[in-house]
């Protein structure tokens, strides 16, 4: 069997795997506890977030951890969108979002909140121009995924937070970045995001672990109660060896991201001449631009035959 399905879940490294085992057997317990067993566990947790941090560009005290992609994005949107309900009700997303984004939105919408949907183009690449004629005095948050997962198509993050921020710099900018992970060269540093969501199990980690970005300006309100916090929002017990092996995935990430996107690309191109020589009838939906979209994905439409058919097998 060949698997051709990463964008949804990746088999995790040998040298996960391990550091999943020995963080078990050596690092078991509670990070909350205030003796000094813990406290060691709570160091390597704080070195875990300076890893992924680093790989982001962002400040490492801002990264928290979530129970993966969905979760995340679900704290995020929610808990910003609560503490800035009062002055706020206008909300602004794609109609492409995963929906663990999407229905969020939906949610508010139902519940009285004005909602935006951006449409995108052929490629699937956000109107910028709608969106800059939509964003007003009383949008509390936009949302726009990094990589979309069914076309791969990347949008260009630092010209949509400029938009934004230009329009309104009090509005937040969140953005589902779990298949930007090892599929784009975006970082952080010069890019004015307030919240970002990430996942472990893209990039060879386990699932059920992830991590969000909050920036320091972003005021947001609890939506987990009854547990100790590891900040505002995320009230659970650290799970530490899920977090440091996410950190192992993430550290090899930054060593080998070229040589892996780069490897990616080939067979990218290779799948797309071997499909264009024993096909006819198909039509490729990705952009083949490496610049443009995730070298990891690659959307193909055959005439006459049902994606779902497809799937199966």
């Amino acid at each position: 069997m060949i698997y051709l399905d990463n964008s949804a879940s990746t088999k995790p490294r040998k040298e996960v795997i391990n550091t999943l085992i020995q963080t078990m057997e050596e690092n078991y317990g509670n990070p909350d506890a205030i003796h000094d067993f813990s406290y060691k566990i709570l160091l390597k947790i704080k070195k875990a977030k300076k890893i992924i941090a680093d790989y982001l560009k962002v400040e490492a005290e801002q990264i928290f951890f979530t129970a993966g992609g969905g979760d995340g994005n679900n704290l995020l949107l929610q808990g910003i969108i609560n503490a800035n309900s009062r002055l706020k009700k206008h909300l602004i997303t794609t109609k492409i979002e995963h929906p663990s984004v999407y229905e969020v939105f939906k949610h508010y919408e139902s519940i009285g909140f004005e909602v935006d949907y951006l449409d995108v183009d052929k490629n699937g690449f956000v109107n910028l121009e709608e969106l800059e004629s939509i964003i007003r005095e009383d949008t509390a948050v936009v949302s726009v995924g990094a990589v979309n997962s069914e076309t791969g198509a990347i949008q260009d993050l630092k010209k949509i937070s400029e938009i934004i921020k230009g329009k309104n710099k009090n509005t937040y900018f969140h953005t589902d970045f779990v298949q930007g992970l090892g599929c784009t060269n975006i970082k952080f540093d010069k890019i004015p995001v307030d919240a970002i969501t990430v996942s472990g199990h893209k990039i060879y980690a386990p699932k059920g672990i992830g991590a969000v970005y909050i920036n320091k300006r972003v005021k947001i309100a609890n939506v987990i109660f009854g547990s100790n916090a590891e900040n505002g929002i995320v009230k659970r017990t650290m799970p530490t060896e899920l977090i440091l092996a996410f950190a192992k995935a993430v550290e090899i990430l930054a060593k080998e991201e070229k040589k892996e996107m780069e490897h990616a690309q080939k067979l990218k191109k290779m799948l797309v001449n071997k499909i264009s020589e024993e096909i006819t009838d198909i039509k490729f939906n990705s952009l083949l631009d490496s610049e443009k979209s995730s070298p990891k994905i690659l959307n193909v439409s055959f005439y006459g035959t049902k994606g779902e058919v497809l799937t199966h097998f």
